[in-house]
């Protein structure tokens, strides 16, 4: 039994003149507002999202968010209070907000979603180095044989704290359980964590 029992789908509408990772920051800021504000007034850390069209491939070198973003909750009554319309009711013409509704049947799996942050290489050696004691080059040559960077889909936020524009890097992976918790303010697991919503 999944403990994520309802969801609200919104989709983007399809413009010729309008890229959809424009319409994603528009929509995900607000999303993310909307997060940070119903944690602050109710504490409730329970509402995770997901992206059904995601893609990511590493050998071919793509990914894509798509253009559907669902927010799920363990009732329906957390997204009664997220009042996710009135989030985003400056946007109706670019996406489309359905109803709350139950997952029932619809679920294939789950997934995990998660913000992916990743230290530059001068950074880890760093770190390291202080660490373990060793010098930078030494520490460096560890770092080296580590993982790169994956080039995963990104949306474009901008901190409400000092204005600046960064990066929500998002990878989304497939999960045999489910596994309840809390997300963040992005609706979202750290790198540590991997608390699961539906799929399908």
């Amino acid at each position: 039994m999944s403990h994520m029992t309802h969801y609200q789908e919104i989709t983007i509408i399809p413009d010729p003149d309008i890229a959809p990772y424009f319409i994603w920051s528009k929509l995900f800021n607000q999303v993310h507002i909307a997060l940070a504000e119903i944690k602050n007034k109710h504490s409730i850390e329970s509402i995770g999202v997901s992206f059904p069209d995601y893609h990511y491939d590493k050998k071919e070198k793509s990914s894509k968010l798509g253009l559907k973003l669902r927010v799920f909750a363990p009732s329906s009554d957390e997204l009664v209070k997220l009042q996710i319309n009135r989030w985003l009711n400056k946007l109706t013409d670019y996406v489309e907000i359905g109803f709350i509704e139950e997952v029932g049947n619809n679920r294939t799996g789950y997934v995990s979603v998660h913000r992916y942050r990743f230290k530059p290489a001068e950074i880890q050696a760093q770190t390291l180095s202080k660490k373990l004691s060793i010098g930078y080059d030494e520490a460096m040559v560890t770092v080296a044989k580590r993982k790169p960077e994956m080039a995963l889909p990104f949306i474009q936020m901008r901190s409400q704290t000092n204005n600046s524009n960064y990066r929500l890097k998002v990878l989304q992976q497939a999960c045999s359980e489910p596994k309840a918790g809390q997300f963040s303010v992005y609706g979202m697991n750290g790198m540590r964590d991997a608390v699961t919503v539906p799929h399908w």
